[in-house]
């Protein structure tokens, strides 16, 4: 006789209930671990929703909290480590003439110092602050940009990785919506560019621009870049307009020196050019690749600088 026969009624009912516990208990666990996974991927999705409306609302990079501080001499190692060469120390182009629009003009011929330039003639109208520029922009529009006061980071696209140009790109937009782009319309700010059409002279993979000014590195540096920037851009450079940038010394500096506004005795400034208004701002989107004819005249129909 089977041993199922030969259990009690009771003993039956209690194997039956042992079994039906048993079941109900390993339902229970089931749905506890779907809810778990629903709950992370509800989680996940949440905070992805969260995050693209706080970027929404805030309309851009957070706020710099606290002002950015830096030790002088840690950013002067912080170059011998990204292999940093200055090739221009204050030295700008002699000249400063203008051109109506860059179409006309062979920037081989107008720019003979180094690649890009650093100073030289322009368009008489700016180019539009460009903190992440996908393709090369303008170099002759943009070279007013710098007279302006205006820091320009170019690099190599085909040795520098996507996540570094991103980091690139918030870096400087985080900086021109905490005071470095106070009036977009005159050009003034931080910008960033691939820099493809002629190639960077010295070979390097990124190459930092002010107006006189040229620092070529082997690799990105964040306290390099704000050392750059500190010591450069705007009133703390020798642009000739460069009172279009007034230096926000609340968002960054050193704590074991000042670094003055660049006084007139070093730098002159220009005289009647802070009327600059959106009208003056070259029409372009920040994506233009580098115009050149090489059957141009280089000097086409340049403006007198005194107006800028």
């Amino acid at each position: 006789m089977a041993e199922q026969e030969r259990l009690t009624n009771k003993e039956r009912r209690e194997n039956a209930r042992a079994e039906r516990k048993a079941k109900e208990a390993e339902a229970a666990k089931k749905k506890k671990t779907g809810n778990l996974r629903n709950g992370v991927v509800t989680f996940a999705i949440v905070a992805v929703v969260g995050a693209v409306l706080l970027q929404a609302l805030t309309g851009g990079p957070e706020a710099i909290d606290d002002r950015i501080e830096l030790i002088s001499t840690q950013v002067e190692d912080a170059r011998l480590a990204a292999g940093c060469e200055v090739l221009a120390e204050q030295e700008p182009l002699e000249d400063r003439s203008h051109f109506e629009n860059s179409s006309g003009v062979n920037p081989e011929a107008v720019y003979t110092d180094t690649r890009p330039t650093h100073s030289g003639p322009h368009t008489t109208g700016v180019h539009p602050v460009t903190p992440s520029a996908s393709n090369q922009i303008d170099e002759v529009s943009s070279t007013h940009n710098l007279e302006h006061g205006t820091i320009i980071v170019w690099y190599d696209p085909d040795e520098v990785d996507g996540a570094t140009t991103s980091e690139m790109g918030s870096w400087a937009e985080q900086l021109n919506d905490n005071g470095f782009s106070p009036r977009p319309e005159t050009g003034v700010g931080i910008m960033t560019s691939p820099y493809e059409d002629p190639g960077i002279d010295s070979g390097k993979p990124f190459a930092f621009r002010a107006w006189g000014t040229a620092m070529d590195c082997d690799e990105w540096d964040e306290d390099v870049a704000y050392g750059f920037v500190l010591d450069h851009f705007g009133t703390h450079g020798i642009g000739p307009e460069r009172t279009l940038a007034p230096f926000p010394n609340e968002m960054l500096g050193y704590v074991d020196q000042d670094t003055p506004d660049t006084p007139t005795d070093e730098a002159p400034l220009d005289e009647g050019f802070d009327d600059v208004d959106a009208e003056d701002v070259e029409d372009a989107d920040g994506d233009d690749e580098l115009l050149e004819d090489e059957e141009a005249d280089p000097l086409e129909e340049p403006q007198d600088d005194s107006d800028s």
